[in-house]
């Protein structure tokens, strides 16, 4: 019975309460695939790249104190070693720059290089891609570029992207590339609305639907998500990403949406 891959993003607390994401299980293995921590901001169009609190007041350091405590706790090896995978997501701050203003090869290939380096010193799996406001001028080709680039130097790691309102940057090409190429996963974050109305556009533009996730939160909560993971799983979908994995009621949806999962397994073998 294929096990759904079940990704989340978390603002930790704590180092604690980060750990106890792995405290989740099924069958003794940990129901979280991936962890996404949410997240570095993308302030600067210098090193460090990364600013805490949005570079508001202007800072070196690289990230919010909560997430900074979890990077040097160890609690991303305790995680990785019960096999889950540990991103840092980096979301765009309200600046001029963003994953989709790059214009610049140089640029962008220095910006993957910063990236290999917070990876590496932090020993994690790789980068999860939130495009959301910038306050820049986007082009359909800067997230292929700076991909590649990053895929240059990160050949072996985990590169995702929460999905919305993106397909352009899809249906591009940079250098015989296309964005798809370059991915490992993408979760939709149309958070409320039907999985069977925006992941196939998706499959249309280099996804697998092994590789498609759908994105649940209860800010913004699905009409039936019992039905939502019955449709996921039916349809040879990835899986379900969850936000905001340090509330609780965001726990007991992930048991809810695996559950169904797994009952609409079971119907199908029958």
């Amino acid at each position: 019975m294929r096990k759904p891959h079940v990704t989340v993003y978390v603002n930790p607390d704590s180092p604690d309460s980060f750990r106890r994401i792995g405290d989740e299980k099924i069958d003794g293995s940990p129901i979280v695939d991936v962890v996404c921590i949410f997240a570095g901001n993308y302030a600067s169009a210098t090193r460090p790249y990364l600013r805490a609190y949005n570079n508001q007041p202007p800072t070196q350091d690289q990230f919010n104190k909560n997430i900074q405590d979890v990077l040097d706790s160890g609690a991303v090896q305790d995680l990785r070693n019960q096999g889950i995978k540990v991103l840092l997501t980096v979301l765009n701050a309200h600046q001029p720059v963003g994953w989709s203003e790059f214009t610049s090869e140089s640029a962008a290939e220095d910006f993957a290089g910063y990236l290999k380096e917070v990876v590496d010193e932090y020993g994690l799996d790789g980068i999860d891609i939130d495009d959301e406001y910038s306050s820049g001028v986007p082009n359909d080709t800067s997230l292929i570029m700076v991909t590649t680039k990053l895929r240059e130097v990160m050949s072996d790691k985990i590169l995702s992207k929460a999905l919305f309102a993106d397909l352009p940057y899809f249906e591009a090409s940079w250098n015989g590339r296309r964005l798809a190429d370059n991915l490992t996963f993408g979760w939709q974050m149309s958070y409320g609305t039907a999985p069977q109305l925006v992941l196939p556009p998706y499959t249309k533009v280099g996804f697998t639907q092994e590789q498609l996730s759908m994105g649940f939160w209860i800010g913004q909560p699905s009409a039936n998500p019992e039905r939502d993971a019955q449709w996921l799983q039916t349809n040879g979908y990835g899986g379900m990403m969850l936000f905001a994995m340090e509330n609780q009621a965001t726990v007991e949806l992930m048991r809810k949406l695996v559950n169904a999962w797994y009952a609409s397994a079971q119907r199908s073998s029958a």
